[in-house]
């Protein structure tokens, strides 16, 4: 975790900047029972806004289209 949690760190800022969230919701899950679905460590780096609630992970995955052009604002940010 101690060389984990820098790069968590370094993406939340940048995700942040990239998306001008207000702020940021970070999860990590540990077993089904509290939601875990991807049986490997990782984060999940929530860009949040004032006045929007958190909603339930669906499980549906966002169009690619949509997933290109978020990764190319957070790669921007990151550099």
């Amino acid at each position: 975790l101690a060389k984990v949690l820098p790069l968590v760190q370094k993406v939340a800022i940048a995700s942040k900047k990239a998306f001008n969230a207000d702020g940021i919701t970070i999860w990590q899950f540990n077993e089904p029972a509290s939601g875990q679905t991807v049986f490997h460590l990782h984060y999940h780096v929530i860009p949040r806004y004032e006045g929007q609630a958190l909603r339930a992970h669906s499980g549906k995955m966002e169009d690619g289209e949509v997933l290109a052009a978020n990764a190319a604002m957070l790669k921007e940010a990151l550099c």
